[in-house]
Parts: structure tokens; C-alpha cells; sequence
């Protein structure tokens, strides 16, 4: 054991204290982008086959919102914003997971309604542009 510790140097164990700081810096930076990414507003796009019907901006005023879609078959969403979530509080689809969803208040946090198509996405407004969006898609 001893045979190998004298292999170690001073300027090694530079080098691994070193690394073993840098290792660290994901860390930091991950809670630093989440921080900012909390004290951002937080916007609800609903939409319906890719065509943004409605946005509610999420804030924490007391206040609910209720947008009811309805599309040219009849089918019917109940979309309700309550302070800072969003939830849709009824449909008329037959297995009614959209419903079983429950609010969402988070970035990147969404609901489907695949029977009637629709989709509520939260989003941030610091920062996201389309040409963000499209750049990080990675498979086209």
C-alpha cells in the first residue's frame, strides 16, 4: 500500500481536488437556472391540434378563471385556472383522464385530452423564444 501512495504527488492531488470541485458545478449551475425559473411568471397555453386557443398567465391573485372550449363536434372542456394552477375541471370524453390529471402549477407540466384534442401546456415566459424551441429539438 505504501508502494503506491509514494506514487502520488502533490501536483496529482491538485489535480483531484480540483476535479472534485468541478464536479460541483452542475449543481450549482442547475439550482441557479431553477431559482430564476421559480420567480418567473408562468404562462398556460392551452391548445388544440397545435393552434394556441387560450392563455392564462398563472398568478397568485385570489382569482379563477374558467374557459370553457368547445370544438365544431360538440366536444366540451372546462378548463379552470385557480391562483397559480390549472386544471381541467370537466370533458365530456368517455375516459375522463384529463380530469383524474389534477391542477398543475409547474414549468414543462402538461394535460391531455387526447379525445378531444386538447392540450394545456405550463410554460415560462423569461427567456423561450420559438427559435429556442425549435433549436432544442433534437429529432428533426
Amino acid at each position: 500500500m505504501r508502494k503506491y501512495l509514494k506514487m502520488i504527488r502533490r501536483g496529482d492531488l491538485l489535480i483531484i481536488l480540483f476535479l472534485m470541485g468541478a464536479s460541483f458545478l452542475p449543481l450549482g449551475v442547475f439550482s441557479y437556472h431553477q431559482a430564476n425559473a421559480e420567480s418567473a411568471d408562468h404562462i398556460a397555453v392551452i391548445s388544440v391540434d397545435g393552434n394556441v386557443v387560450k392563455e392564462f398567465v398563472l398568478k397568485d391573485d385570489g382569482q379563477t378563471e374558467t374557459y370553457v372550449f368547445q370544438d365544431d363536434h360538440g366536444h366540451e372542456n372546462v378548463i379552470v385556472r385557480e391562483g397559480t394552477q390549472i386544471r381541467i375541471d370537466s370533458a365530456d370524453c368517455d375516459d375522463q383522464l384529463c380530469v383524474r390529471m389534477g391542477a398543475k402549477d409547474g414549468i414543462g407540466e402538461t394535460i391531455v385530452c387526447l379525445p378531444n384534442r386538447v392540450l394545456v401546456e405550463v410554460r415560462g415566459t423569461q427567456g423561450a423564444t420559438d427559435e429556442d424551441e425549435e433549436a432544442l429539438d433534437i429529432i428533426s
